[in-house]
């Protein structure tokens, strides 16, 4: 083809017709641009369909990665519900003594209390989009935006656990080990298989049977609930699970809805 097109342009100027030759040379060029724009096209309908390709996996890892966010976010919102009722229920003890009030009964409202739930969002594909560059990848403007956002959301929340988790661990746990044997305590969070199919990472429960009869509690709970700063100690947990809670449920509405955009998108290439 080239050398057909050098063939004519040698006719045309060993012609010595000017006119004819700059009509020639424009027809060449429009011919040489269109084949560029041709090629071009064809360049960005291969990057187009492999940047498709590649969204719709990483929508896929998207969705499985926020639906188990979703999921931890819940279970750790059921958990702090769980403190806020044997915070009321320890209270209520203080207040009314029943007779028939058992030690086990205690030790599980103790460790409820104890639980100190966090949240630790699986996050590798969202970051990875982020760090790399390639959140450019997902044509939907607002779940970029979302998936963008998400860590301030997170830092939120970190925030208030972190100081539920300082007065616990800093505060209240010493003043119990003080004051109270915590052996029916640890108990609870060894051996009660609802409480700890919540707290693993994993399918299997590990069988402590052979240790149980070692983590014993006195039974000596009556000291505890009359002394006048347990109950202090009861309220300060109480009064920071629900607030913490709240942005938690502020998490789960947003990752919620990270889930919904992505669902849609991938609707949309079915």
């Amino acid at each position: 083809m080239i050398k057909f097109f050098r063939h004519i342009r040698r006719s045309v100027i060993s012609e010595g017709k000017t006119k004819k030759y700059l009509l020639y040379a424009i027809g060449e060029i429009i011919l040489v641009v269109i084949g560029i724009l041709i090629a071009l096209q064809i360049n960005n309908w291969n990057e187009d369909k492999k940047n498709s390709k590649q969204e719709k996996e990483i929508l896929s890892q998207l969705l499985s990665e926020y639906e188990s966010n979703f999921k931890q976010i819940e279970t750790k919102i059921s958990l702090r519900n769980g403190m806020m009722k044997s915070c009321f229920t320890l209270l209520n003890y203080i207040q009314n003594r029943r007779e028939n009030l058992s030690v086990d009964s205690i030790d599980y409202h103790l460790s409820n209390i104890l639980l100190r739930p966090t949240f630790d969002p699986q996050l590798g594909v969202s970051n990875e989009l982020i760090n790399s560059g390639k959140l450019y990848l997902l044509k939907n403007s607002t779940l970029r935006n979302r998936l963008s956002s998400y860590s301030s959301f997170l830092e939120e929340l970190k925030e208030e656990e972190d100081v539920l988790l300082q007065i616990t661990e800093e505060q209240f746990f010493p003043f119990l080990i003080k004051h109270y044997q915590i052996g029916g305590i640890s108990k609870q969070f060894l051996f009660d298989d609802n409480l700890r199919s919540k707290l693993i990472i994993g399918d299997k429960l590990g069988d402590f049977s052979e240790i149980k009869k070692y983590f014993k509690s006195d039974g000596n709970f009556d000291t505890l609930l009359a002394h006048p700063d347990f109950e202090d100690e009861v309220i300060r947990i109480l009064g920071l699970t629900p607030y913490t809670n709240e942005q938690a449920i502020g998490v789960k509405d947003k990752t919620a809805e990270i889930i919904q955009l992505i669902k849609s998108e991938k609707k949309k290439d079915q």
